[in-house]
């Protein structure tokens, strides 16, 4: 096995990926867009957007795994950050450098691999965008072009400033390690600990700049049934779908945390309270059904309890209003439907 290499200029891509945030940052709408897209276009049962660290290759998006990173020297993705190059194997079993990879003679069992470079500053390339096979593939031009145009749009993405300065202030002030812990590894949603210093941010800026907020406490209502039923692997697979189902109902700025097995919830803004009730509307619409690798369909029910920011008074200071917020957000049993916030209901927002 041929190990991945190391650029020359490692030390200067990896000062660009940090002062990017291009790791270990919670999971977003605008790139399980793009891997789903590329999955469906290739007819692959894996498609990624990798961010290679110091260490290891960190999924930004994932699509057909249930892991959120693997070792760095034996990546695939490494030797498309080295060579900065696109990378295409057709057949693992017949590449000398590839065919004794753990990755290929366990799991996931690559076969076939295709990966594009995402540079987020001339020369420097943060990752890639790749689709993988467990069956040998010769890829079509058409193919190889998708492919290419979506990347285009990653690389896009990945230097552009979409993600929430909330989220963004709040990755400032966290070290690598903590940002992996900040993260909830099977969804790529925030972990209660980050969740937690989101909103204290959040409840501080709303009170400065006199915004409106709340938080959704949103529940499964049949996803134990759903689990129960399932093999450990594909549990873990209906959990990432449906955290990419809310991912979608959110808005572009929105923040989603996980809270338990059966639990997530939401921090949404807006410079109004009628915007507020739009963007949460999305997010109280009770049905939602999941397909999971291999076309099996999930019917589940959501069940959405709201509590904003206003509903506490405006005279408490900003720690002390992130901690009633969050308590009252959880307070609520969701055991039926609770009420969707007045106003409009639209349908799910496109972020």
């Amino acid at each position: 096995m041929r190990v991945a290499p190391i650029p020359a200029n490692e030390a200067e891509r990896l000062v660009a990926l940090r002062q990017t945030h291009c790791a270990y940052a919670p999971r977003e709408e605008r790139f399980d867009r793009l891997t789903r897209t590329l999955r469906r276009l290739l007819n692959v049962p894996i498609a990624l957007i990798t961010i290679v660290e110091e260490d290891e290759q960190w999924f930004r998006s994932v699509q057909g795994l249930e892991t959120d990173h693997t070792p760095r020297d034996i990546s695939f993705c490494g030797h498309v950050v080295a060579s900065g190059k696109a990378l295409i194997i057709n057949d693992t079993w017949r590449e000398e450098d590839f065919l004794d990879n753990p990755l290929v003679t366990g799991s996931p069992g690559i076969r076939s691999y295709v990966g594009w470079p995402l540079e987020i500053a001339p020369g420097l390339v943060a990752g890639s965008l790749c689709a993988i096979d467990t069956m040998p593939r010769v890829f079509s031009a058409d193919e190889l072009a998708g492919l290419r145009d979506l990347a285009c749009i990653a690389e896009s993405e990945l230097r552009s400033q979409a993600a929430a300065s909330l989220q963004k202030a709040l990755l400032m002030r966290l070290d690598l390690m903590q940002r992996r812990h900040a993260l909830d590894a099977a969804t790529g949603c925030w972990s209660i600990r980050g969740f937690r210093e989101l909103l204290g941010l959040g409840v501080s800026q709303a009170r400065s700049d006199r915004g409106h907020l709340a938080l959704c406490h949103l529940s499964i209502r049949h996803l134990g049934k759903a689990l129960a039923s399932l093999s450990e692997g594909k549990q873990q697979s209906l959990l990432s779908v449906v955290a990419q189902l809310l991912r979608e109902r959110l808005p572009p700025d929105g923040a989603l945390a996980r809270l338990g097995e059966l639990d997530f919830c939401a921090m949404v803004s807006a410079p109004t309270a009628e915007g507020l009730n739009q963007l949460l509307a999305p997010l109280t619409q009770a049905e939602l059904t999941g397909v999971l690798p291999g076309g099996q369909e999930v019917e589940m029910a959501l069940d959405a309890h709201v509590v904003r920011l206003a509903d506490l008074g405006r005279g408490t200071t900003a720690d002390a209003g992130a901690s009633r917020l969050w308590a009252a957000a959880l307070a609520a049993p969701v055991a039926g439907r609770l009420a969707a916030p007045a106003g409009p209901v639209h349908g799910p927002v496109c972020s």
